[in-house]
């Protein structure tokens, strides 16, 4: 059988003492002699004791929770950033006797955060999506509860981690034309999002970089269902792009789907490539060229970043991390 943890009350018996004393000698917290103090310290260190969380909480004032906010639109859990950013939070959190919340929230309705926060049942929240003048972000500065953003925002007073979206992006897209594309399509999701309008950002900087002009004609942003956005590839075709540049791996996917059921061959007759990797990329026929972000360290750093703020530890407000360029098949 494995042994049992040793509890204040096996301490408070053994030693004859009150479990308000025990408690005190070992918080450091009240008026007890250095000599009942020690004794206490040297019981618990022979004797595997180990501070029920729930207890050091109330006296911490800690719930030992964090909350985990993910967009609505984002609460497609096959989508491999979010389950990536989940996983890894969760597996930190466990690795510091924190327990994660999930809850789903946007501008439309932040009501199941709004509940937890009513309850107190949180010390801090991770916002997995960055949105500008976000009723989120607001509700948590309103009840002074710490929290960190995944993603880019221009108020630098919120404490962000992000990788560099726009300098990916924007050598992805001079590689593009380097290799001599100059009618480049872009797909892309709605600009609320700040992932999107900083993607949106390193394609038109490599434009000007390379000094091509961007064809105003073949960017298509704010496309949120899969009918839009395949109206959108439908009418780029008709204006003859080399290439079909997606924000993301899902938009990525569906268009390349589209393509194959419509005879058209990538890289062949068109290429295609993405702003954000996953491995569903790198497993498809072809596989695509694609910008590589690490979620699972993005997610992790949010979450060192949230713990220390807790603690009431120093900070850095905003953090950025890198990326990696990835050519496949479907550039070449």
């Amino acid at each position: 059988m494995p042994q049992q943890a040793t509890t204040i009350s096996d301490v408070a018996q053994a030693l004859g003492m009150s479990k308000t004393t025990v408690s005190r000698a070992i918080s450091g917290k009240g008026r007890v002699s250095e000599e009942t103090r020690q004794k206490v310290q040297e019981y618990i260190q022979q004797h595997n004791y180990r501070p029920n969380a729930v207890a050091r909480g109330l006296a911490q004032s800690k719930t030992y929770n964090i909350a985990l906010v993910i967009s609505s639109q984002f609460s497609n859990f096959d989508l491999p950033f979010v389950r990536k950013s989940m996983t890894a939070v969760c597996e930190a959190a466990s690795q510091t006797e924190y327990e994660v919340l999930l809850t789903i929230a946007d501008r439309r309705s932040s009501t199941p955060l709004r509940r937890l926060l009513d309850k107190g049942k949180v010390d801090g929240a991770l916002l997995t999506s960055a949105v500008e003048e976000d009723p989120v972000t607001d509700l948590l500065r309103s009840r002074e509860v710490p929290f960190v953003v995944m993603g880019h925002l221009t108020d630098k007073s919120i404490l962000q981690v992000d990788n560099d979206q726009v300098s990916g992006c924007r050598e992805l897209t001079a590689l593009l034309l380097k290799m001599g594309r100059r009618r480049i399509a872009l797909l892309g999701g709605t600009q609320r999002y700040t992932v999107n309008t900083s993607r949106l950002r390193g394609f038109e900087e490599a434009h000007a970089q390379e000094g091509v002009p961007v064809q105003k004609e073949l960017v298509y942003m704010d496309l949120e269902s899969v009918p839009s956005q395949l109206a959108a590839v439908e009418d780029a075709l008709t204006k003859e792009p080399d290439c079909l540049l997606c924000m993301d791996d899902s938009l990525s996917l569906t268009v390349l789907k589209y393509l194959k059921g419509r005879g058209i061959r990538v890289p062949q007759d068109i290429q295609l490539a993405s702003m954000y990797d996953s491995e569903a990329l790198e497993e498809s026929d072809p596989s695509i060229t694609a910008v590589q972000f690490d979620a699972d360290k993005l997610a992790r750093t949010a979450y060192q970043m949230l713990l220390d703020t807790i603690n009431g530890k120093s900070v850095k407000n905003c953090l950025e991390l890198g990326y990696q360029l990835v050519i496949r098949r479907s550039t070449l």
